[in-house]
């Protein structure tokens, strides 16, 4: 297959994607996986499988996208050291992108406010609140915070649409905590999706700015706890 491609990596939650973006910002292919007890295990063969099944041969990669953070600890440290190999190895950029921007990113033209969550550890979430501008584009309210559920109530002070990667688990607490100003996105976009993390960069390889390669590290918001992921 001919023509610049974008790979885009998301290993900041509990479920891993990969993807392969034109430049014209048309989704070539997406995989989603589990992550391993490894994390990088699971990549590089649904990698492999991905270039084949669509015929993307790596050499025509413009730049790759990764979330970097904040999600999983472990994930991040997997996904940013992919990525980095790539650009390494290919000459090409780095283009790190917020992954709760990411997730916020994957509903088009909300009504109402976003909160998009990732899971942390000890009944900690990541989040951050977006709303939609007038092409359908998001605008971030605040910054990323690492907070506890019950907490989330002084960041919401509207109905407001809540999507995350872990919400088997954690929808019922949202609800309960934030009460009736919390909706529930379609499960369909409950995971991160690396697609999305693409389009982001995409738009910001499009305007010449990208990450410094040797500098990069990801956005862990607390640092990491030795043996936790």
């Amino acid at each position: 297959m001919g023509g610049r491609v974008i790979l885009a990596i998301n290993t900041s939650s509990l479920r891993f994607s990969i993807a392969l973006i034109r430049e014209n910002g048309a989704l070539i292919g997406e995989y989603s996986l589990v992550a391993g007890p490894k994390g990088s295990r699971p990549l590089f063969p649904a990698l492999h499988e991905l270039l084949h099944h669509t015929k993307t041969d790596m050499k025509n990669a413009a730049a790759v996208a990764v979330a970097g953070g904040p999600g999983s600890f472990t994930g991040l440290r997997v996904g940013v050291a992919m990525a980095k190999g790539f650009c390494h190895g290919l000459g090409i950029p780095l283009i790190g992108v917020d992954s709760l921007e990411a997730l916020a990113g994957q509903l088009s033209y909300p009504a109402y406010p976003v909160c998009a969550v990732i899971g942390s550890k000890k009944g900690e979430v990541f989040a951050a609140l977006f709303r939609s501008d007038e092409i359908g584009g998001m605008v971030r309210v605040t910054e990323d915070g690492c907070l506890k559920i019950e907490e989330l109530p002084a960041l919401v002070k509207q109905k407001t649409i809540f999507l995350g990667d872990d919400f088997e688990a954690q929808s019922s607490a949202i609800k309960s905590a934030v009460g009736p100003y919390a909706f529930l996105a379609p499960s369909p976009l409950w995971s991160p999706k690396a697609s999305q993390v693409g389009l982001i960069a995409l738009d910001r390889l499009q305007k010449g700015s990208w990450d410094d390669l040797e500098r990069y590290v990801p956005n862990y918001l607390r640092p990491p706890e030795l043996g936790r992921g």
